[in-house]
């Protein structure tokens, strides 16, 4: 049982994890309210794999499409999202879609998790 464990662990990756607001103001000058983006619904689980770390101002996420339901990794503002809390993910289409983000890169640790919930400016 305990090799089943280490295993299933070995496989997963470290994320913050976070959800789409509801409403996002989308357009110039916080334009108006939209229900979610166009990629993701509000609400939708999205898992934060990494950041643009001068500004902060767009992450790079891994979600489930609005429409297709299929799993994507893209870039979104980061003013969009709440509830952020680290989480280990089993999802081994998340792993494969953070393996060809990083590109051979090491993985996000629990650490570096950590550090994207914690940032204090995050964008309102």
């Amino acid at each position: 049982m305990t090799n089943e464990t280490e295993q299933s662990e070995a496989s997963a990756i470290w994320a913050a994890v976070g959800n789409i607001k509801d409403p996002c103001l989308i357009g110039p000058e916080g334009g108006e309210p939209n229900h979610g983006t166009k990629h993701f619904r509000a609400g939708a689980k999205v898992y934060v794999i990494d950041a643009f770390w001068g500004t902060l101002d767009s992450v790079t996420v891994i979600g489930q499409h609005r429409k297709s339901r299929r799993f994507m990794c893209i870039t979104v503002r980061a003013k969009h999202i709440e509830n952020l809390r680290v989480k280990l993910v089993y999802s081994p289409t998340v792993r494969r879609l953070a393996e060809e983000h990083f590109g051979g890169r090491p993985l996000p640790t629990q650490e570096d998790a950590e550090r994207l919930c914690g940032v204090t400016n995050w964008p309102d």
